[in-house]
């Protein structure tokens, strides 16, 4: 498919688009601006956006539903609850506890209502990222660790399996997931991203639990079988691809964020959501707690 195939969905540019979910019962998409640092809640079906720039912070690394409609966002200054209907922010955990150096970035809640949240470190040169597990009780724990930027994640059909993303690694990552304990075991390389596509991102996993995968400096989005076996590639007219979701009413639509090209005079988009129409279905975003 061309790159003229995608949808427009934005008229505003962020530096860094990034984290994008899709909220069913509002029929809305959420993602963020990473140095905005902004969240951002658009609904499709009339073209309505609206955004809110978090105070007290300088980058937010991702955002995530929490079931009693607040958003889980990770500020640089910690874990923090936010609620869009009154723009109230309050604490909610810090298991990096102010490292320095290290900030936050990507999350998600698996299917049993567990938080996942990666950090990376800021010079991405050292193994100093940590994936962490987050508790419906609060309680956090190192799920993993060594890595430069933790990227992903994000979950099976069944919750049985963790994909992620081993940015600077170049490689998608497969752990076992117990459901029952959120351990996570037998970790393997499920997928190697050639230099010439880019660096691996966000990813969402469709009804199938087929994984896809954004290009950061790749220009494009990878679907993978179950196996790690590329099925699809889908290029944008942008290089820097962050992330995705899948929504929609029925969950068909694949919803990307993007960034700045390196060359913004390039005017290609770069920073806008972009959309298109697939044929296998997303799931339904769990949210934390639930």
């Amino acid at each position: 498919m061309a790159e003229t195939d995608w949808k427009l969905e934005t008229a505003t540019r962020d530096r860094l688009g990034e984290s994008p979910l899709w909220n069913p019962r509002e029929g809305a998409l959420y993602w963020i601006d990473f140095f905005g640092p902004t969240v951002h809640r658009l609904l499709p079906a009339n073209g309505t956006q609206e955004s809110w720039r978090l105070s007290g912070a300088s980058t937010v690394g991702s955002l995530a539903f929490a079931n009693d409609g607040r958003l889980i966002v990770a500020l640089d200054s910690g874990l923090k609850l936010f609620d869009p209907r009154d723009q109230s922010l309050s604490d909610f955990a810090d298991p990096g506890a102010g490292r320095d150096g290290i900030g936050y970035n990507d999350a998600k809640v698996d299917r049993t209502g567990r938080y996942w949240v990666g950090t990376y470190d800021i010079a991405e040169t050292a193994p100093r990222g940590i994936l962490y597990r987050v508790e419906r009780n609060g309680e956090a724990h190192v799920a993993d660790s060594g890595y430069v930027v933790c990227n992903g994640p994000a979950f099976s059909p069944s919750g049985d399996r963790l994909y992620f993303s081993d940015t600077v690694g170049r490689q998608l990552i497969v752990y076992d997931l117990d459901a029952p304990t959120g351990r996570l075991s037998s970790r393997r390389v499920f997928a190697r991203i050639p230099d010439d596509e880019g660096f691996p991102d966000g990813l969402t996993v469709d009804s199938e639990g087929c994984v896809w995968c954004s290009h950061y400096a790749g220009g494009r989005v990878t679907r993978f079988a179950t196996d790690g076996t590329r099925l699809e590639v889908l290029r944008l007219p942008v290089e820097n691809v962050t992330s995705l979701c899948l929504g929609g009413a029925d969950l068909r639509t694949l919803f990307v964020t993007t960034g700045w090209s390196t060359d913004v005079s390039r005017n290609d988009g770069g920073g806008a959501v972009f959309s298109r129409r697939v044929e296998v279905p997303g799931l339904p975003e769990p949210a934390f707690g639930s």
